[in-house]
């Protein structure tokens, strides 16, 4: 048979069958027609729709997450694009931020008096570990900065009125979270200053009248600091609040999607929207990168601070962090019983006098209530920081005070030291009770 023939014979029974049936050739190419679905091109013709396309259609029909991200990319700005709406997103980052570096920390951290702080040492004993280990400390103080810059920033634009009261209320509802987030995180390393913090916080929390003492004993685990307090102060840091503070978010987020941005109070709506991508967007993230950056130089330079492990025996002088100094040093003007004025009724009346802020329009007029509440504003800053400065100020002529610090410093390192050797089974208190070199001085 001549080849051409054979050729040509080949192909129709590619076509059909020895029986006259549709052959393998014929019957896959209407199997493909039939699957694939066909859409508008370009020039008005018909294009086949990919396998990922179908399946974000088969995704939007259960899921409908094309309605939420059209809504997000239809976003437009109020007035021109400013450097001065990044906060928000800074403070959505930073918090994403800080919960991915806390779930790798987990892999490696034990919660209990024995094996928590031999667990942040291990940690930080590698580049990586400590790298991350800073990060995460770093974020928790940028994230508390940035969300009170985001605060003013809802204040000076009055994103507080009608209809976005709720905007505002799960925003500053958000600031006392996030503080109570850090709290129950700085002890954890189980270091003797974080457990000196948390045994002044349980006084202050069981002077409250009623179910103070109740309330202690839950934050606690029972009347003094033990195991269960760091299980109990674990738990309370990576669930209780971190489902709060995902509420709170996602209604917050809501609300700013349903309602939009807001101008500020002088400025006026431009003539055609502007789109919030890229326009917006491109600030967002150059403010995120340099936040970022200084984060991952701190903590590639310094680090997170690592105490000397918690021993009752050893002399201290516990201090909160910088953000608490203003009760700190508000505590020394209220002793005694009156003490529940500076921890309680003070911090209580502040944040509900700030809730009320929506309110203001109607009982005093928009042009009065806008001046009272910029007073409001930076008569509180003024306090706080006056407090603090005056906190830092004391200790910073206090002898014994720095004294203190400079030994806790040697001990934290002496700690380390010998914890490279081996941590023993009984926890890490006995390695600087049964050092010569620490033992001896203060004998």
């Amino acid at each position: 048979m001549p080849l051409g023939t054979w050729m040509r014979s080949r192909a129709v029974w590619s076509k059909t069958s020895k029986r006259g049936r549709p052959g393998w050739r014929s019957r896959w190419s209407s199997l493909c027609q039939d699957c694939a679905t066909r859409s508008p091109g370009v020039n008005g013709g018909e294009a086949r729709v990919g396998v990922l396309e179908r399946l974000n259609r088969w995704l939007d029909v259960r899921l409908g997450h094309r309605r939420w991200w059209g809504a997000w990319r239809a976003r437009t700005l109020p007035a021109s694009p400013s450097w001065w709406l990044t906060s928000g997103s800074l403070v959505f980052w930073l918090l994403v931020i800080e919960v991915a570096t806390g779930l790798l920390l987990m892999a490696s951290y034990s919660p209990s008096l024995a094996t928590a702080w031999p667990s942040v040492s291990y940690i930080e004993r590698t580049a990586a570990g400590s790298f991350l280990r800073g990060v995460h400390y770093y974020t928790a103080q940028a994230l508390i900065v940035a969300l009170l810059v985001h605060l003013i920033r809802v204040v000076a634009c009055g994103i507080f009125r009608a209809p976005r009261e709720l905007i505002w209320v799960t925003g500053l509802l958000s600031l006392p979270l996030v503080l109570t987030w850090a709290m129950t995180g700085n002890p954890l390393s189980g270091s003797q200053q974080g457990l000196a913090q948390v045994a002044v916080e349980a006084q202050i929390v069981g002077s409250t009248p009623g179910v103070g003492p109740t309330l202690s004993r839950l934050l606690l685990g029972g009347e003094e600091v033990g195991h269960l307090t760091l299980v109990r102060l674990y738990f309370l840091h990576v669930a209780v609040v971190p489902l709060a503070a995902a509420a709170l978010l996602a209604l917050h987020i809501s609300q700013v999607l349903r309602h939009g941005l807001a101008p500020r109070e002088n400025n006026q709506q431009p003539s055609a929207p502007v789109p919030y991508w890229p326009y917006q967007s491109v600030r967002n993230m150059a403010v995120l990168a340099l936040v970022v950056g200084i984060i991952a130089l701190l903590a590639w330079r310094y680090g997170a601070p690592l105490g000397a492990p918690a021993d009752p025996d050893l002399p201290h002088h516990p201090r909160p962090e910088w953000y608490f100094r203003a009760l700190f040093e508000l505590r020394r003007h209220f002793t005694g019983e009156q003490e529940l004025i500076a921890t309680l009724l003070i911090p209580t009346a502040v944040l509900l006098i700030f809730l009320t802020f929506p309110l203001w329009d109607g009982l005093f007029g928009r042009r009065t209530a806008s001046l009272l509440r910029t007073s409001t504003l930076l008569a509180g800053l003024a306090g706080w920081g006056w407090l603090t400065g005056m906190s830092y100020h004391r200790d910073l002529h206090d002898g014994e005070y720095q004294a203190s610090r400079k030994q806790d410093r040697i001990w934290a390192e002496r700690a380390r030291v010998l914890a490279a050797r081996g941590v023993p089974p009984t926890g890490p208190a006995e390695l600087l009770r049964n050092d010569p070199q620490t033992q001896g001085p203060l004998l």
